[in-house]
């Protein structure tokens, strides 16, 4: 009898998951343009859009992954109906080269130096960090190395933006619960002319209204961009982080200005106001109401195909901490970063919105 088991990518090493590669049990769903920009070495290609075509035939206990998760789940239910063993892990690729790997230079492996500059930028929010970091960088000499200590969690995902922007590599990256350390070198090759990838299959959105109209316009655009084909990114910034709330709010205690920002804010995406005619939240009523006769998405509905769609979704984490916005009220699989991230997103895009 087949059975199915949920586990976290990270609940693997590098190198176990590379042996399961060579033993032909570790299988990556993504489509062969993603696995072809990075994979888990030796790990299988089968795409969830052709798996109903081609799908693993040996008697093996399989591990499955695509991005994030979404596939891969669809994709193990799948095989576990054709009668496989498997395993859906969870976070996928990204769970695995945020843990593994340095985007500016994946092959490289470099020393720590005794030497370094050692520089603490504690409790600075974003883009303060990341502005701090660049103009310490540029001082210094080739091949030599600083040591940078952020609280802001969103600086994870700026350094690696930031990194692979600049040429500059990653030593060391280091996140707990406190802070983040990352230790960078800077590389001589920065001063030559960065190329810039622009193809039509990337698009970015920065989502900085909160209301609730606008907010389904971002996603309608968002969802059918991905369906056309591009990959997408939604940056969610201020009062656009609303749309990312949980539908049932997390009890999270907040004192002072956080309470106050609390109280103001709508407690769900539901209880977004409309731009035009919301008249103390009837329109929103009128809305939704309308919405439903004439079968339109809603919002949370439209974020949840997004999701399935790896449409990444970023929340700002320096204007979370300015409205008093905590991880526990928004969505698990949102990803938490800054303007570096979302820069580096640009970088990539040929279409980019500001709704």
């Amino acid at each position: 009898m087949a059975t199915y088991q949920t586990k976290h990518m990270n609940d693997f090493s590098k190198k176990e998951l590379e042996e399961l590669g060579e033993k032909g049990q570790l299988v990556d769903v993504r489509e062969s343009s993603e696995y072809d920009e990075g994979h888990i070495q030796h790990a299988y290609n089968f795409p969830l859009s052709t798996m109903e075509n081609k799908y693993p035939e040996n008697d093996k206990t399989y591990y499955i992954h695509c991005k994030s998760g979404v596939r891969s789940q669809k994709a193990s239910h799948f095989l576990a109906d054709k009668g496989f063993d498997i395993i859906n892990l969870d976070g996928g690729y990204t769970a695995f080269a945020e843990k593994h790997l340095s985007l500016a230079d994946e092959k490289k492996e470099l020393n720590i130096q005794a030497n370094r500059n050692v520089v603490n930028y504690s409790g600075m929010q974003c883009p303060g960090p990341i502005v701090s970091l660049n103009a310490e960088v540029q001082k210094m000499d080739a091949g030599k190395q600083i040591e940078v200590k952020v609280t802001d969690f969103g600086f994870h995902s700026d350094v690696r933006s930031w990194a692979a922007q600049t040429g500059h590599s990653i030593v060391d990256l280091e996140k707990n619960h406190e802070y983040i350390k990352a230790i960078i070198q800077k590389e001589d090759q920065v001063n030559k002319e960065m190329e810039i990838t622009e193809t039509a299959d990337n698009t970015t959105i920065v989502l900085f209204s909160g209301e609730l109209d606008k907010a389904l316009a971002a996603l309608i655009i968002a969802n059918g961009a991905r369906a056309a084909g591009r990959e997408v990114t939604i940056f969610f910034t201020f009062w656009g982080l609303n749309a990312l709330k949980l539908n049932n709010k997390a009890k999270v205690k907040k004192r002072g200005m956080e309470k106050l920002f609390d109280l103001f804010l709508p407690r769900t995406p539901v209880n977004m106001p409309i731009s035009k005619m919301n008249m103390f939240g009837l329109g929103n009523r009128m809305m939704r109401f309308i919405m439903k006769r004439k079968n339109v998405d809603s919002l949370p509905a439209l974020i949840e195909k997004a999701m399935e769609q790896d449409i990444k979704l970023i929340a700002c984490t320096m204007s979370m901490d300015v409205m008093g916005i905590k991880k526990e009220e928004l969505r698990s699989e949102v990803e938490f970063a800054g303007v570096g991230t979302y820069i580096g997103e640009t970088e990539k895009a040929k279409h980019n919105l500001f709704i």
